[in-house]
């Protein structure tokens, strides 16, 4: 009479690794997928920074064109020619919040940048 003596399993089924190799593929995709959307964040956020810092010393730079009393003027303003905006313009304005009588003016720098197109904007009220 012969017995059976149970065996013991090693390792792996073939059905436990490619359950275990599809989960790893989902989880590989889905870090794919989210690394992608970080650097692009990450791209929008230089490009943001970048329009700001140029907004903010252009506004800086034509405070001091603001009069006593208040003229509203246009200056002409240029953008850094490095600065690695696509589609780049500025427009600087000067304005009367109160009326041209008044010490009080506005200066206000505007970048529009990319496509579709953004904005960065810094204003300033000056008393003289």
């Amino acid at each position: 009479m012969t017995t059976l003596h149970n065996a013991t399993q090693a390792g792996f089924s073939a059905v436990e690794l490619l359950i275990t190799l599809f989960i790893a593929a989902a989880f590989i995709g889905t870090g794919a997928q989210l690394y992608s959307v970080i650097i692009q964040n990450s791209d929008e956020a230089r490009m943001r920074s970048i329009a700001s810092n140029i907004a903010y010393n252009n506004m800086r730079r034509y405070a001091a064109d603001a009069t006593n009393p208040c003229t509203t003027s246009t200056p002409t303003a240029t953008l850094p020619s490095n600065s690695g905006l696509t589609n780049a313009s500025i427009v600087v304005t000067i304005t009367c919040p109160f009326g041209v009588s008044t010490p009080t003016s506005r200066v206000e720098a505007k970048v529009l940048y990319s496509s579709p197109q953004q904005e960065a904007v810094h204003a300033l009220y000056i008393t003289n």
